[in-house]
């Protein structure tokens, strides 16, 4: 029986994948967490391992994290999932604003990707309107702005 081996770690190799939020995250004060989505791809055939790095995340103007998230490995091709959901919670900060993680990104080529889903909520009180200032670090990669929409509470 063959045996799947693993690349080794390379630090730093998270600066070979591109990370991107998909959608725009929107939710009304008061209404149901919704979920800020994002993906990270591979952007070389090659297997990326850097082993486990940080996710930092900073939430946009008038919205907050509830520490839930979750991620799965999908194909490109397709975006089936290729395994089960993986749930864990994270770490805030700030009132809700910041949530971080540790988490390996891994790859084993650019046939796979990893999406995730924090979950969030519209601060009670804050302005609707569309916000561009949150920020998604993952290890030494370059910074992704993260961007929201905060729903009038009787928009649906």
């Amino acid at each position: 029986m063959a045996t799947q081996t693993q690349t080794p770690v390379k630090e730093g190799s998270e600066k070979k994948l591109w990370i991107t939020q998909q959608g725009i995250v929107e939710d009304a004060p008061g209404g149901v967490p919704a979920h800020l989505s994002f993906g990270v791809l591979n952007t070389v055939p090659d297997p990326v391992n850097p082993g486990d790095v940080t996710f930092a995340l900073k939430a946009p103007t008038g919205f907050a994290f509830t520490g839930w998230l979750s991620w799965a490995y999908h194909d490109v091709n397709t975006l089936q999932a290729k395994g089960n959901l993986k749930t864990t919670q994270g770490t805030l900060g700030n009132g809700g604003r910041t949530l971080t993680f540790t988490h390996n990104p891994s790859l084993s080529s650019n046939q796979e990707c990893l999406g995730y889903a924090a979950q969030v909520t519209a601060i009670d009180g804050a302005s609707p309107g569309r916000y561009t200032d949150g920020e998604l670090r993952v290890g030494t990669a370059d910074p992704v702005k993260l961007k929201g929409r905060v729903l009038d509470p009787d928009e649906d």
